[in-house]
């Protein structure tokens, strides 16, 4: 009899771990099946923001009763940063990523502003793909003997341009001077700088700030990181930076730094030799000068670029120079120099001048070319300057304005 229970007992035990694992499978089922549904509608979510043209502030809208979903678009540094949520049943699925303006059949290589004078090119230039022109169009030069090289004008074709560059989006210019100006201070969790730093973009941005100069030379620092300086910040060759954004009056990139950063300046910005800025990287000067009308000639053209790149370089990502004050515009004044033998897989967009000399795999687009050779300064020219298709045909970059966008990078 006492058997038969004990049989009777370890029947019903089995029986009812049996029943009790069926139903946690069942449970584990239904979760991971939520779960996956939920990370796809985040996907999907945050790939429907892509045709967005403005950003926006959080919104919260209930889906169901056990879902609700959240989507925040906003800048960090020159990319839109798009953050997309599926909450189900109190558990949550986030994904986020950096977005960037798509390319397209009619995306400049070259666009120069129609100011009512010919591209002359000279020596070893090429020109591919899609180049807009002023009316007056392009011719071959020469500078102190030394005559354009090729065997066509361009490679691709020409188009006219217009008596304005194409434009960028006002917000995101708006956002450029409100960070210079401390916006990142006030919303940001501040922390000192410390040998190494991490902070994911899924939780809130953590901003270092000093009025005096920053110097970073074997720090550490990866992810959702703001450095401020009042007076200017210097990056050395033993820094290793990712997806940090920088910003001062002035920045100094020394020779052979490697990493993937954002920088944003408002005076000047120096690039040293052999540096290599992986993509997605941002070199941004917000000039705001005051006006120079009053300068002396020879003070202008013997000043020093306002963003400086020197030879070896290497950076993927975008090159942007714009002026606060479009009335300071100076014919001879050079805004972003560019050396022989530096390479920019991505843009160049300068609202001024452009001393070219390097190799840009992507798009140009400029107020102006100028050559300084010889002793000499020669408006509209380019001297050995190389524009070639872009490699990276998914690549996304400046945000345009109307423009459909694109996934530029995930983030951690």
């Amino acid at each position: 009899m006492q058997f038969a229970i004990l049989i009777s007992v370890l029947v019903a035990l089995l029986l009812g771990a049996f029943l009790l694992l069926t139903h946690v499978q069942s449970v584990f089922k239904i979760k991971s099946k939520e779960l996956v549904l939920a990370f796809e509608q985040s996907n999907m979510q945050l790939f429907s923001t892509l045709d967005h043209d403005t950003t926006s502030n959080d919104t919260v809208r209930l889906v169901s009763e056990h879902k609700v979903v959240k989507q925040i678009t906003n800048y960090h540094g020159a990319w839109t940063k798009n953050y997309s949520q599926v909450g189900v049943h109190g558990r949550k699925v986030a994904r986020i990523a950096f977005t960037g303006s798509k390319l397209t059949s009619m995306t400049p290589n070259l666009y120069l502003e129609n100011t009512n004078s010919p591209l002359v090119i000279v020596g070893n230039t090429r020109l591919e793909g899609n180049n807009y022109l002023p009316k007056q169009g392009i011719k071959a030069g020469n500078i102190s003997g030394n005559y354009y090289r090729g065997t066509n004008l361009y490679y691709g074709r020409a188009l006219e341009s217009k008596t304005f560059l194409p434009k960028l989006k006002k917000e995101w210019v708006k956002y450029l001077d409100d960070i210079v100006n401390g916006a990142y201070i006030d919303k940001g969790i501040g922390i000192s700088l410390e040998k190494e730093l991490k902070n994911s973009f899924h939780k809130p941005i953590q901003t270092v700030y000093d009025f005096e100069p920053i110097f970073i030379e074997d720090q550490k620092i990866t992810g959702n990181i703001v450095i401020q300086s009042k007076t200017a910040i210097t990056i050395g060759q033993g820094s290793q930076l990712k997806d940090v954004l920088l910003i001062a009056p002035k920045i100094i990139v020394k020779d052979g730094v490697k990493g993937s950063f954002q920088v944003v300046a408002t005076k000047t910005i120096h690039i040293g030799k052999k540096c290599y800025l992986s993509y997605p990287s941002a070199i941004v000067l917000l000039d705001k000068s005051l006006n120079q009308a009053v300068a002396q000639q020879n003070q202008v053209k013997n000043a020093k670029p306002d963003l400086m790149i020197n030879s070896g370089s290497v950076l993927e990502g975008s090159v942007v120079y714009l002026m606060k004050n479009q009335n300071q515009k100076t014919r001879i004044k050079t805004h972003i120099a560019i050396e022989p033998s530096v390479e920019v897989i991505g843009e160049v967009y300068c609202q001024g001048n452009i001393d070219f000399q390097g190799i840009i795999k992507g798009s140009m687009y400029t107020r102006q070319c100028i050559a300084r050779q010889s002793g000499s300064i020669y408006l509209n020219h380019i001297y050995n300057g190389k524009i070639l298709m872009n490699p990276i045909q998914d690549y996304s970059g400046l945000p345009f304005s109307n423009s459909k966008n694109n996934v530029t990078k995930w983030l951690y």
